[in-house]
């Protein structure tokens, strides 16, 4: 299995900032609105190093956002901004949150920890889904001005219960090293950091973690560019596979300028044997969208000629995961044989994806369109498609809440 170690972590000094306002997402969720917020928010925030602003009068290579990255982590390990600790040591973490939609507060306990990147073939660390040429070739510049991993990719293992065992130890065992609440996505949520360099501690959890396949939740990018470039260690945060702290959002689609109303569509599937149910308000549809999760493919369709939820039942058995899935039984019966629209049409602007049902209704109608709400894949799913060496369909999966950059980095020098 995937070589799991130690590794002397860079972390903000407390005395210096306060981490509530250095921390960030990863920088495939920031929009440029939130770049320009977290940028005002501290001079050292790490988004100058995971996703930097672009100038007009930059020069590629020589004055750009990778070199202003470079500078900003050497100035603040310099200024005492960052520190980097003496010892290989591991980083317990505990994210505290309030799934949208409701619900009670939840907690996802992982570790920080470096992980060998082995190749996909070995089956060791697998991926859902297939990466793109441009975030690649990002992450790679990215990487080689700064050498450094200023954001983690998020793992989650298997069968490691005595693994999960010692870092609820550890968290319960004496206060945080650093503490934070920060404006999240969907509302406050609090980081919770343990250090731990106790070779014995060490030992129990890297070994335990090294008997035990991982998936990639989030960061197939980083996970592929870290394996490209031969580094010996890819900074994680590895969390239990089943954990109620992993929350998957669905994420929504809209065809704008659709060929087809809500009620032609609705029609078209009848005739194919799909149940259809008219549903007059919104939060109705969502609601029976849920109610079907289990035992039928369901899809809530929205628009100017109203709302229907359509439906037939999973079948018992597949001789594919992927092709099980919500968002693939709606791509390959419905968006492509009704309305033309395959996964690459969203780099047209022919396909929109939203996690909010709302926006996704009043997108649908200010584009003389139809929103396709579904409910979100499950993580049992996600780890079926990853097993079968599958990848799923675009904007398949969104991990919620998201890990941020900025809480322990690590050197790859």
């Amino acid at each position: 299995m995937a070589e799991v170690s130690a590794f002397r972590g860079i972390r903000y000094e407390p005395a210096v900032v306060q981490l509530e306002m250095v921390l960030a997402p990863p920088y495939d969720v920031i929009s440029p609105q939130l770049q320009l917020d977290l940028y005002g928010r501290a001079m050292q925030n790490v988004v100058r190093l995971e996703l930097g602003r672009d100038f007009e009068d930059d020069v590629p290579g020589e004055r750009d956002r990778y070199t202003r990255a470079r500078d900003h982590l050497r100035a603040w390990l310099e200024e005492g901004v960052l520190v980097q600790d003496e010892q290989p040591s591991l980083y317990v973490h505990r994210h505290s949150f309030r799934p949208p939609g409701g619900g009670g507060p939840r907690e996802r306990l992982g570790c920080f920890v470096g992980v060998e990147p082995v190749p996909h073939e070995r089956r060791e660390v697998l991926r859902h889904e297939l990466t793109l040429t441009a975030p690649r070739a990002d992450r790679l510049r990215l990487l080689q001005a700064t050498q450094a991993q200023t954001s983690p990719i998020f793992l989650l293992y298997e069968d490691g219960a005595e693994v999960t065992h010692e870092l609820e130890r550890v968290a319960s065992a004496a206060g945080p090293v650093a503490e934070a609440v920060i404006d999240g996505e969907y509302g406050a949520e609090r980081h919770q950091l343990w250090r731990i360099s106790d070779p014995d501690a060490v030992g129990r959890i890297t070994s335990g973690l090294s008997r035990t396949r991982l998936f990639i939740a989030d960061g197939h990018h980083r996970y592929e560019t870290a394996l490209n470039l031969g580094l010996t260690q890819v900074l994680a945060l590895v969390s239990p596979l089943e954990d109620v702290g992993n929350v998957i959002l669905p994420t929504h689609r809209v065809v704008p300028e659709a060929s087809m109303r809500v009620d032609e569509l609705a029609e078209a599937l009848a005739s194919q044997g799909w149940q259809t149910e008219p549903a007059v308000e919104l939060s109705d549809a969502l609601a029976r969208l849920s109610s079907l999760r289990e035992t039928a493919h369901a899809f809530a369709i929205a628009g100017a000629a109203g709302k229907v939820v359509v439906s037939r039942p999973r079948p018992a058995e597949s001789d594919s995961p992927r092709l099980g899935l919500d968002v693939a039984v709606l791509e390959s019966e419905i968006l492509e044989p009704l309305l033309g629209i395959v996964p690459g049409d969203a780099a047209a602007g022919r396909l929109f994806y939203t996690r909010d049902a709302q926006e996704a209704l009043e997108l649908a109608l200010a584009q003389r369109g139809v929103a396709f709400l579904v409910n979100s894949t499950t993580v049992s799913e996600m780890a079926a498609v990853a097993v079968a060496g599958e990848a799923m369909p675009q904007k398949s999966t969104y991990f919620f809440p998201k890990v941020p950059a900025g809480l322990v980095i690590m050197s790859i020098e």
